[in-house]
């Protein structure tokens, strides 16, 4: 495709070169711009209309036909000579310019041109810099962290942006999250996409420049509402989708005077931040489950294989658990299939935001969900797992929403110093997770050495039930061990 790109590119070029020169800078445009709309005629012709659904092809045409419009009329200027003075008549005096006059627009014009022409080149490197990372980095299990330092450099190089940050906006398109997170072991932290100047430039597309009169002083009072000052913020978009956000701190160019450039710029990133996004639905199209959004048993084992090996390798245990929906099938064979499917969801969500960036989340089956904590044993993991477990009953336990018998059972089991692959963890879990269903059981572990736990079905009265003689809204409740 470069290639494809880039022979004819070159020497329409320096065709328009010549001939800007010859023409004048007026009939030097004029030549660019049918010469670039030929180029473009000719690409396509070569490559066919499939280029049209590639963001970063697109983003390399349009570029290209710039800079071939542009090299007409920066070629058609005049020859600079400041010793002779150039006689022109005013509208209607006849006066003679200063002699010099002419000099100094050329200089100026000259200057414009070069720094055209330096920025374009600047935004051709970048393209080709970025073909190059994506290259490498596109079978990465996570590519977003390095993508936020690519951007970090992008900005650096085109206008000497520091202290920048880059959010990706979560599917649900209501939390925005950094690119990169410092403490892997800390919860990820969620911005509302709806508060706050990001909320504003996310929800409207319109970017933030400081000490801009245009966007009035409510804006304003939005961007000095953040811990740290920002000077600049902009929405990444694909068409009217909103994808993400940036935000930059400082700023080594005046915005108000470099407003095209500053917008050029939002534009390219937005062009790479597609194409990756793009490249990462391609890849994990055949891994995700289509009811929950998580891996699929397959994708799951790969990656928790992987998981496995980097925690071995740094002396980590990891934990396995299942976790089990009853009560799906009861709702697919009355034909309640929507409520099936948003009760997966549900479960899914539930769990997805108690899952740390370097765990393992999937759906192993209809019913059952598989979930590797890294860098924890089993004592841990069932604390963390019994804390999940709470919401989720309280979530199967909406009758009102169901309007059927629904219960989570989980079968939590650690590596220990055994180091076993990920099919025997994965076994040992579901075997805790089918002993969970046949002793009535909401957690069961292989460290639970505690007698068989006694469960009182919903609805029998008993010591610890309310003053009307009902259990909790819960489809099981659990009795501690009696003394």
């Amino acid at each position: 495709m470069t290639l494809t790109l880039l022979l004819p590119w070159f020497p329409i070029l320096l065709a328009v070169g010549l001939g800007g020169r010859l023409l004048g800078r007026g009939r030097g445009f004029a030549l660019g711009l049918v010469c670039a709309m030929f180029w473009v005629v000719l690409v396509q012709a070569a490559a066919g209309t499939g280029i049209w659904r590639q963001p970063g092809v697109v983003a390399t045409i349009l570029i290209g036909a710039v800079a071939i419009f542009l090299m007409g009329g920066w070629a058609g200027q005049m020859p600079l000579d400041d010793s002779v003075p150039i006689r022109t008549r005013s509208a209607g005096d006849g006066s003679r310019p200063r002699d010099g006059a002419w000099g100094s627009d050329s200089a100026e014009s000259r200057r414009a041109g070069t720094d055209e022409m330096i920025a374009l080149d600047r935004f051709a490197t970048i393209i080709h810099q970025f073909d190059d990372w994506l290259g490498e980095h596109r079978d990465d299990s996570d590519s977003w962290p390095a993508f936020g330092e690519f951007i970090r450099g992008v900005l650096f190089q085109c206008c000497k942006a520091t202290h920048v940050k880059p959010y990706r906006l979560l599917s649900e398109g209501e939390e925005l999250v950094p690119l990169r997170e410092p403490d892997p072991l800390a919860e990820v932290k969620r911005i509302s996409a709806r508060q706050g100047i990001l909320g504003h430039v996310v929800t409207t597309g319109r970017s933030y420049f400081v000490g801009d009169p245009t966007q009035g002083e409510l804006v304003g009072q939005l961007a000095q509402d953040l811990p740290e000052p920002i000077m600049w913020c902009f929405a990444v978009t694909q068409g009217t989708q909103r994808l993400g956000a940036v935000t930059v701190g400082q700023l080594d160019v005046a915005p108000d005077a470099n407003r095209a450039l500053l917008r050029a710029v939002e534009q390219l990133v937005s062009q790479c931040w597609c194409m990756l996004a793009e490249t990462v639905r391609s890849r994990t199209a055949g891994q995700d489950d289509p009811g929950s959004g998580l891996y699929n048993r397959a994708a799951f084992l790969h990656a928790a294989q992987q998981s496995l090996r980097e925690s071995y390798a740094q002396g980590e245990p990891v934990a396995a658990a299942v976790v089990a929906v009853e009560g799906l099938r009861e709702l697919n064979d009355s034909g309640r299939w929507e409520v099936a499917d948003e009760l997966i969801r549900e479960v899914a969500d539930t769990l997805r935001r108690k899952v740390r960036m370097d765990d393992r989340l999937g759906r192993f089956d209809g019913s059952r969900f598989i979930w590797l904590l890294c860098r924890v044993d089993a004592g841990l993991a069932s604390l963390i797992v019994k804390q999940v477990m709470g919401r989720l009953t309280v979530l199967s336990a909406d009758h009102s929403r169901w309007r059927s018998s629904v219960a989570v059972r989980c079968g939590v089991v650690g590596s220990g110093m055994e180091r076993p692959d990920v099919r025997t963890l994965v076994s040992r879990a579901l075997a805790q997770s089918r002993r969970a269903r046949l002793e009535e059981l909401t957690i069961a572990g292989e460290l639970d050495t505690r007698p068989a736990e006694s469960v009182t079905p919903v609805g029998t009265p008993s010591a610890s039930a309310g003053p009307l003689g009902r259990s909790l809204a819960l489809p099981v409740r659990i009795e501690g061990p009696q003394s």
